[in-house]
């Protein structure tokens, strides 16, 4: 049911005659573009056109392929005994970050002691491994340990050390193409790259990383303590997990990490929650995905797709709908559930209304350089669009620290729920695999308003110095003026130093 762990990749050695030229030229070609986006996006249409720009077409990612089978007629075994090796990945990492806040602010942070320029030493050590058992039973694990040291933070003190444990799981299949899973899963959805409306399980699973890559932060996050089983048909799966509560919601952290030990299950599994999914093969490779989903506040539904185009192009997309509230109203109600916010706080407008969530892309792969780019367009209905961020910058200037605090809270609970704070956005991403020599690769990732124009960007370049090290140099910001969503968070900009050893 679960997709293997990803091996460490072997040292590449090819010809990269005339190479460089074309990606040289994909990459001039994508700039001009970014900027072009930006600067058109300062004229959008109006937002009750909105709706019209969700494509008709929804659906999936292909079905998983069924692990390996058990040999029919083979002898049971008195007791389960483990029949190969673990498989999976030991590493230590050691990231060093410099970040730059911004001052003033168009709407001014509550109190705070940080200084003006933040830095942070993280250590980990990382385990993720597999045991497989007879060949019907396989055990799971995933661990982070973390230890921070940074300048506003006291030595030792209960912020130093965090534990992050994203994954613990038994797989057993009884029969042939079924399979049954209990523990903590990180269950991924959804066919985009920058956000996944069908990603149900994604809400508070956020974990200390350094790349702010969608893409690699659904690879690393919390997983949901769940019951999750597996049916694979000839054309299609079906699947069905459920999720208890476990403990009371916890609130939203407001500085450094939480409690060192804590395993999160007030993050995770502070509501029951139940996914139906199923998939189905169809002609020229279409697989569409189809989710019904169902927790305390109501139910939504989703589907995805991908498609194939000639031999370089991917189309794809998603969609989520169903009864839901605005973004305030929804963040005004989890700070009273959560004791976050004072009762005097109220919600304007508690209405709950049908919205549509969607992400449609595409992405383009030279193979010979080993260059892939994205795009898409995202729309999450419930989120910001221009006369509520208006709104925002405007009760910002009344000059209320509690109207300030409600403010901010709205736009951590976003973050906190990994969805966008803006109804429309276009989000773009670079990668290139062995670039201008072997072994060394460059990606960068831009998240545009479509409002304002205002960019949060972020560029990676990483050069594995052998198989066992790995060296990285990562830059962000926040770029855009300074009443833009971009433009007046506190974080303008970072630089960050990774080294990796791998075991």
């Amino acid at each position: 049911m679960r997709d293997a762990q990803k091996e460490k990749k072997p040292p590449r050695h090819k010809d990269t005659k005339g190479r460089h030229l074309r990606a040289v030229r994909a990459v001039l070609f994508l700039v001009p573009w970014c900027l072009a986006v930006s600067i058109s996006s300062l004229a959008c249409a109006d937002e009750n056109s909105d709706l019209n720009l969700i494509p008709g077409a929804v659906g999936q990612e292909p079905a998983k392929p069924a692990p390996d089978q058990t040999q029919p007629g083979a002898p049971a075994a008195p007791a389960p005994t483990a029949t190969a090796a673990p498989t999976g990945k030991t590493y230590i990492e050691d990231a060093f970050t410099v970040e730059s806040l911004r001052s003033p602010l168009a709407v001014p942070l509550p109190p705070s002691t940080a200084p003006a320029l933040e830095i942070q030493n993280r250590s980990s050590l990382d385990f993720t491994h597999k045991w497989s058992f007879d060949g019907t039973l396989d055990f799971s694990f995933s661990d982070r340990a973390n230890l921070y040291e940074e300048n506003d933070i006291a030595i030792p003190s209960h912020q130093d050390f965090r534990n992050d444990f994203r994954e613990g799981f038994v797989t057993w299949e009884p029969e042939a193409q079924t399979y049954l899973e209990a523990g903590r899963i990180n269950v991924r959805h959804g066919t985009a790259l920058g956000y996944n409306p069908t990603d149900f399980f994604k809400t508070r699973t956020l974990v200390d990383q350094s790349s702010e890559d969608p893409s690699v932060i659904r690879e690393d996050r919390l997983g949901v303590a769940m019951v999750q089983g597996q049916r694979i048909f000839e054309n299609g799966s079906a699947t069905l997990a459920v999720a208890p509560r476990l403990a009371s919601p916890t609130a939203i952290p407001t500085s450094g990490p939480p409690p060192s030990v804590d395993p999160g299950f007030g993050r995770t599994n502070g509501t029951n929650r139940v996914l139906l999914s199923g998939s189905t093969e169809l002609a020229d490779g279409v697989s569409p995905e189809f989710l019904a989903y169902h927790d305390d506040d109501g139910s939504r539904f989703g589907a995805s797709v991908s498609r194939t185009i000639g031999q370089a192009i991917v189309a794809y997309g998603e969609w989520a709908g169903g009864e839901q509230g605005s973004l305030t109203s929804r963040a005004i109600q989890f700070g009273h559930q959560t004791d976050a916010l004072p009762a005097i706080v109220v919600d304007p407008d508690p209405r709950k209304s049908f919205t549509n969530d969607a992400a449609v892309g595409a992405s383009w792969t030279d193979g010979a350089d080993e260059i892939t780019l994205n795009a898409e367009y995202h729309y999450h209905q419930s989120g910001f669009g221009a006369a509520d961020w208006r709104n925002w910058f405007a009760a910002g200037r009344a000059g209320k620290p509690l109207v300030d605090s409600l403010l901010w809270y709205t736009r951590a609970y976003a973050q906190d729920q990994q969805e966008p704070m803006s109804r429309q956005e276009i989000f773009l991403r670079a990668d290139w695999q062995d670039a201008f020599i072997d072994k060394l690769e460059i990606s960068a990732i831009a998240f545009v308003n479509l409002y304002d124009g205002s960019t949060l960007t972020q560029l990676s370049v990483s050069y594995n110095l052998s198989d066992d090290w790995t060296v990285s140099a990562l830059g962000g910001a926040s770029v855009g003026a300074s009443r833009s969503e971009r433009g007046s968070v506190p974080e303008q900009a970072n630089a960050i130093a990774q080294l990796v050893r791998y075991f």
